[in-house]
């Protein structure tokens, strides 16, 4: 989850903004005729679910690697809370258990409120100021398998969680020019010494060759299926090679110099 998070969280502010308010808005007549609540509470709910379903596509998106729950509810529910044009929305996380690799996938418990002004509209359209609040439960899981989402009862008074994501392992940003300098200086004996000196973390992989004269190395962090493979040629040259990322996957080649010297066909 990097960030250029604050530009991207504050888009996403305002768009929710403009169109929670726009789009409940919208049902509000057709609605009108069920006699459920008020026009502000209509329109207070929809934007609920809408932000329930933006909730749910979120979580769906990056779970082809395992996270457990808090990491999920610390990376998504707080960028739901958000404020303008009409509305404000509370995103408040209630419980979380588990990971998206168990059975019952990583659990989130979550309450959602959006409260909306009052606005004037055309042809009945408007609506008085009001509020809705409602608890979802989210299953998540590794891919294939879709994110889950219940509606539950919402405790009363509960204990508001504070969910907190641990970083996970993974290649230094200037991963490339470290290893760079370390093919340009390296030679065919002292290569895989100088590779692993320069990434020394017990989470790195490292895989070295020599063919032809060219040095090869691979580094890679597995469980997060990130690889930069780099060779210098006869000439000095260091390139850094592309590859199909399922080559990397569990039970395929793997972060290693195979991924230039003994492709997949």
């Amino acid at each position: 989850m990097s960030r250029h998070a604050a530009h991207g969280s504050h888009s996403r502010t305002v768009a929710r903004a403009r169109w929670l308010v726009a789009g409940a808005a919208m049902t509000v007549v057709a609605l009108a005729l069920t006699g459920c609540g008020t026009a502000g509470e209509r329109v207070a709910g929809t934007a609920v679910n809408q932000v329930a379903d933006e909730l749910a596509d979120q979580l769906d998106s990056p779970v082809s690697r395992v996270r457990d729950a808090e990491w999920f509810a610390a990376t998504y529910i707080p960028d739901l809370n958000s404020s303008g044009r009409g509305s404000t929305v509370y995103a408040d996380t209630l419980a979380w258990s588990g990971n998206s690799r168990d059975d019952a996938g990583a659990r989130i418990e979550v309450r959602i409120r959006v409260d909306v002004e009052a606005e004037t509209g055309y042809f009945g359209s408007g609506h008085e100021s009001a509020s809705a609040t409602k608890c979802f439960r989210y299953e998540v899981f590794v891919r294939p398998n879709p994110v889950l989402r219940h509606g539950i009862a919402c405790p009363n008074d509960p204990e508001i969680m504070m969910p907190s994501a641990v970083p996970f392992p993974t290649l230094p940003d200037n991963a490339e020019d470290v290893l760079a300098a370390v093919l340009a200086a390296a030679s065919p004996t002292s290569l895989d010494g100088d590779v692993r000196a320069a990434f020394p973390q017990d989470f790195v992989t490292v895989d070295t060759d020599t063919v032809d004269g060219d040095l090869l190395a691979a580094v890679g962090v597995s469980a997060e299926r990130a690889c930069i493979v780099g060779e210098r040629g006869a000439d000095g040259v260091v390139e850094f090679w592309g590859y199909d990322p399922t080559w990397i996957e569990p039970g395929e080649l793997g972060c290693t110099t195979s991924i230039v010297t003994s492709p997949p066909l």
